[in-house]
């Protein structure tokens, strides 16, 4: 994926799509949940060795906002 089309939702206009869009469709998915989780992480991190005040975090969240 470009990375200059990252975070742009995709719309099928078509009902049915072939597997290798699916595919495609369903891996951008998972590497977005995968990066959420991470900054998650890493900000937790951050707060609990006192390098940050404080943190709002959404933890386990990731799956459902993506679907």
């Amino acid at each position: 994926m470009p990375i200059e089309n990252f975070g742009t939702p995709q719309i099928v206009t078509d009902s049915k799509i072939s597997f290798d869009d699916f595919k495609d469709i369903v891996l951008e998915d998972y590497k977005t949940a995968v990066i959420s989780r991470q900054i998650s992480l890493l900000g937790r991190k951050e707060v609990l060795t006192g390098k940050a005040k404080f943190g709002v975090f959404g933890d386990g969240k990731e799956l459902p906002q993506i679907a």
